[in-house]
């Protein structure tokens, strides 16, 4: 029987595809088969946490192994007074350790141990990385500081919380730290430092912690023996603002920071917060009574050298009282057109602060031309945030919050202040975030997008705005993986964002929870 064409051409197709039907299907079992051996893929949990807890029962132990890289893409060059001679922001392998020990119901202790390694000191070859020599701890922690992270006792009740030593304490929830004042920060990534980031770059301190619960009442006491401050980028490392000039013979002359001493009971820390919960509203108050984290240098005298006058500048940190609110309200709204109900949560945080001193540079000029003045200026600041969180269609989450900074009685002579806005009376940021996990990875992709755009008045306007683009993969319970992309787009080379214009990046992280 003779076959028609269109059976024939049928046959033709069928025979061209098998191969191709055959190999998705060998993609297909060997995608499978590296699930199924991810899933279980846990070496150091296997080998290294239940044998110590099989040995000693009252012990929980976990640990997590990280990775994280950022490389730029913009071409080098030389930005301000900075010679951009290097690709990589950061090469970092951080290997952290949590014990947990329970001596009895209620009573334990709690360790967690830190060892960071960044490789961009070694591994490029670069004259404008050299924080290494200054600070060590720029590329490795060796110190007890840095090391032992946490080490804190806690006993905890139905009625009373009391932890003693090494810890942080968090307060805030919002992006851009309002009422979140209490432990200093690493900001060695200056601007790509965001909130995902504070649990690692928190500096934790030694103090007592208790808090008292009473029905729908907390009350938190701290008492801080030992003052953390923040670290800045330092000269020579990756984020290194450029617009900073750098020391020549004809700079003023910087002294020792005086610090805060933790044997003198008068430099101690106060902290003091009071929360309520009513429903669906929860509220809160707080007073802390604590030392600025960042020192403002103060003239105290004039040096001649040539026919150079200079100024001997010697950095303080100064006595601040701060007073916040906070609040969180969650709800669903009802008959929202094309999306029926809509779960949403509303937050609010503001921070007055009384007192801020900042550098006075009509000041400093006159200290410099023989003036009775020590070149600052105190100021008070607020700085306040509202947020809405909304969970969408498809399990997408969108989060609108604005964020705002305010020098009262600033005038252009000022510099940076705590609690101030970015280099002018006050600062706008409208920020956007926007995550979505794809259902068709069973919820183990996920994408967000952020933007954070910056607004300042009267003198600067437009500063610049940023933008990340993060995709994670959650290969097992075990291991995840991301890509992200930042970037920093106009602006002024003076303002916040504008100075980095030129370090936009891509980069990937990789995490392993034991």
């Amino acid at each position: 029987m003779k076959q028609s064409s269109g059976l024939r051409a049928s046959l033709f197709v069928a025979t061209c595809l098998a191969p191709l039907s055959v190999a998705a299907a060998d993609v297909s079992n060997a995608m499978s088969k590296f699930d199924r051996a991810m899933a279980t893929f846990n070496p150091l949990g296997e080998h290294v946490r239940k044998p110590i807890e099989r040995a000693v029962p009252r012990l929980t132990f976990r640990g997590a192994l990280r990775q994280w890289s950022d490389v730029l893409i913009d071409s080098d060059d030389r930005v301000g007074f900075r010679e951009q001679d290097f690709r990589f922001l950061q090469l970092q392998n951080l290997l952290e350790l949590e014990t947990f020990y329970n001596f009895a119901p209620g009573l334990d202790l709690n360790a967690v141990t830190h060892a960071m390694y960044d490789g961009v000191y070694d591994w490029q070859r670069s004259g404008g990385l050299f924080a290494d020599k200054l600070d060590r701890t720029a590329e490795l922690y060796d110190n007890s500081e840095r090391i032992l992270r946490e080490f804190y006792l806690s006993w905890r009740t139905p009625g009373f919380d009391l932890m003693v030593g090494k810890q942080q304490v968090i307060w805030g929830k919002m992006d851009g730290q309002f009422i979140d004042l209490i432990n200093g920060m690493d900001r060695r990534e200056s601007v790509q430092l965001e909130s995902e980031d504070f649990e690692l770059r928190r500096l934790p301190t030694w103090m007592v912690n208790t808090t008292f619960h009473f029905g729908r009442n907390s009350l938190q006491m701290l008492y801080i023996f030992d003052f953390e401050q923040d670290r800045q980028p330092l000269p020579g490392s990756p984020w290194f603002s450029p617009l900073i000039p750098p020391t020549t013979a004809a700079s003023d002359i910087l002294l020792p920071t005086k610090r805060v001493e933790s044997g003198d009971f008068g430099d101690h820390e106060f902290g003091l917060r009071l929360d309520r919960s009513a429903g669906a509203l929860t509220y809160g108050m707080i007073y802390a009574y604590m030392w600025d984290k960042n020192p403002v240098g103060h003239a105290i005298g004039t040096e001649t050298r040539g026919a150079n006058t200079l100024l001997r500048l010697q950095p303080r940190h100064e006595r601040l009282h701060h007073v916040g609110v906070t609040a969180d309200y969650a709800t669903t709204l009802q008959d929202i057109p094309w999306m029926g109900t809509l779960p949403a949560v509303f937050r609010l945080e503001a921070l007055w602060t009384k007192g801020v001193r900042f550098a006075d540079f009509n000041k400093l000029a006159a200290a410099r031309a023989g003036a009775a003045t020590d070149g600052t200026a105190q100021h008070d600041t607020l700085r306040a945030a509202v947020a809405a969180e909304f969970g969408l269609p498809a399990n997408t989450t969108m989060i609108l919050q604005t964020s705002y900074y305010h020098t009262f009685g600033w005038n252009p002579a000022l510099g940076f202040g705590f609690g101030g806005g970015f280099g002018d009376e006050w600062s706008l940021i409208p920020l956007l975030y926007l995550s979505r996990p794809f259902a068709f990875t069973r919820d183990r992709l996920s994408a967000n997008f952020t933007a954070f755009p910056v607004i300042s008045g009267p003198d600067n306007g437009w500063q610049g705005i940023k933008t990340k683009l993060r995709v994670r993969y959650k290969f097992s319970q075990f291991i995840s993986g991301q890509l992200i992309y930042n970037g920093y787009d106009s602006g002024e080379r003076n303002d916040l964002y504008g100075q980095y214009d030129e370090w936009d990046n891509f980069g990937w992280e990789l995490s392993y929870e034991f």
